[in-house]
């Protein structure tokens, strides 16, 4: 029998781009399970009354443990949105943006006591272009990810897997990101902050720096050929739009485009900084 198991509303509450697949459980009638800890007994015996074949995992922060990865009968897949073994780890969407990677993907995997360690299943791989923010690449990971599990579902359930062990030779690993690590440093070069702002925007909390004694939320941002004398930190007038351009290193500017003041609607920079 299918289910589905979700956080409970207080330990989502707190999780960027957390989806609860509520909706998509509602419209198939299917048991939805919340809880704390995926772990815990009640959610085990949950789970056990299913008698699954399978569980897909997608976007769960919490570590399964020993039993529940022996629990259905062929094992636990996990959904990572990365091109493993590159990208294991925490918040990979976002250093992917951050490092500037233009070659991405989406894996499924088996699930082992070691994160993101297990066989691969399956794997899909794609653009990270100049355009692309967090948004946008969690939409080419979600298309990805649909059409992985439509190819391979029925051998999945019927216990059949291509498995593709992972190079450990070609690992790479990313740590965990918090918000106040989004503050802008006017002494990088544009590109760094552009990908910067674009891989903490929506539905992160956004890069931000600090002005008049005022956090600012960068939410949308140009790269620029335009050069400067000003100092790193400086703001210069756009005189075609909304925008404000900010020196940054080497007489680069960024022109920032929509912002937030901490507690205040989003606008255009130049309403706020200027």
């Amino acid at each position: 029998m299918c289910g589905v198991v979700n956080l409970s509303f207080s330990a989502a509450l707190n999780k960027a781009n957390y989806d609860s697949y509520s909706d998509l459980a509602l419209n198939f009638n299917l048991p939805i399970h919340y809880c704390e800890n995926v772990n815990n007994p009640v959610t085990l015996n949950w789970i056990r009354e299913k008698e699954p074949d399978i569980i897909i995992q997608s976007g769960w922060s919490q570590k399964f443990g020993n039993e529940l990865l022996l629990l259905p009968k062929y094992g636990c897949i996990g959904e990572h949105p990365a091109p493993l073994p590159r990208g294991r780890g925490a918040a990979c969407v976002n250093w992917a943006i951050l490092t500037g990677e233009t070659k991405w993907g989406d894996t499924f995997f088996k699930m082992v006591e070691r994160y993101d360690e297990g066989e691969i299943y399956a794997q899909k791989l794609f653009d990270i272009t100049m355009y692309d923010d967090v948004s946008t690449v969690y939409d080419k990971i979600a298309l990805s990810s649909s059409t992985i599990i439509k190819e391979n579902i029925v051998d999945w359930t019927s216990g059949f897997f291509n498995e593709i062990v992972q190079d450990e030779s070609k690992a790479t690993y990313y740590g965990k990101r918090k918000p106040e690590d989004g503050e802008f440093e006017f002494n990088l070069g544009a590109l760094e902050l552009y990908n910067f702002m674009r891989a903490q925007t929506k539905p992160y909390p956004g890069a931000f720096f600090m002005y008049n004694g005022q956090k600012v939320i960068v939410w949308s941002a140009e790269r620029t050929k335009e050069k400067t004398k000003l100092a790193p930190g400086e703001f210069l007038p756009s005189d075609k739009d909304g925008g404000v351009y900010v020196a940054v290193k080497n007489g680069e500017l960024l022109k920032l485009l929509r912002v937030q003041e901490e507690n205040q609607p989003e606008q255009w920079a130049m309403d706020v900084l200027l």
